[in-house]
């Protein structure tokens, strides 16, 4: 009887520091598994994203491309006055400048291979320092998954009395693309102030569009993504 107590007991320990094994595995295996799951960005990539968003871009003709694209005048005069929170990732990053010609007073915080995860002390900043606007623009999700509670997190942070624009990601091949795109759908239908710019939807199978990471805007797909932002929210506003 005793040794089939010592027996059980060896055997209880045994599964106990399994789990154990598997829970620590598990955790570090997640956070290696978001780590590197970013896109890779190779260095030409790399200093043409950083080139693009310090641009010294021709007003008059950015402005043109704006009213190509749908704006009217009315739209450009009053996106002039419209203070703008945008928070990105390297997508985002390559079209600042052209997004400041149209939003001069829009604070744009972008970066190359930043995820999700990075937003709540980003937009906590913001908020002790007094400069989270009443417009925020979100384009995140291209560099690794996101869960239900990251959104929720991110949108009850921002508050209701904001109005929030999700732009969805695009990267072929990338299995957390279509996940995290379905939850930023589904928090629309929770959330009346977020509003979906659908990138992901117009990009498809304009190859044509991007670099050869099949990722990142050229010159050719730029306009379309930033007029695609700056048309969604000018209309949504609107309304």
């Amino acid at each position: 009887m005793k040794k089939h107590t010592l027996r059980l007991r060896d055997w209880i320990l045994c599964i106990a520091l399994g789990l154990l094994i598997a829970g620590v595995g598990g955790f570090f295996y997640f956070r290696h598994y978001q780590s590197e799951q970013a896109i890779a960005v190779n260095q030409q990539t790399r200093q043409r994203i950083q080139k693009d968003s310090k641009a010294k871009v021709k007003k008059a003709k950015v402005l043109n491309q704006y009213r190509l694209f749908g704006l009217t005048d009315s739209d450009i005069t009053a996106a002039k006055d419209l203070p703008v929170t945008a928070i990105g990732d390297s997508v985002m990053l390559g079209s600042s400048a052209y997004l400041k010609v149209l939003f001069p007073k829009m604070s744009i915080d972008a970066e190359v291979g930043r995820q999700v995860q990075a937003a709540p002390a980003i937009i906590s900043q913001l908020k002790s320092e007094g400069k989270l606007d009443d417009t925020v623009v979100i384009s995140l999700g291209t560099n690794g998954p996101m869960t239900e509670s990251d959104i929720n997190g991110i949108l009850d942070q921002l508050g209701s009395n904001r109005q929030v624009f999700w732009v969805t990601a695009y990267a072929p091949g990338k299995a957390w693309i279509d996940p995290v795109n379905k939850l930023i759908h589904s928090a629309a239908k929770s959330h009346s102030n977020l509003h979906v710019i659908d990138w992901y939807y117009l990009a498809g199978g304009n190859d044509d569009w991007f670099a050869d990471d099949g990722v990142h805007p050229n010159d050719a797909g730029r306009v379309h993504y930033y007029t695609l932002i700056a048309k969604d929210v000018m209309q949504t506003l609107k309304k």
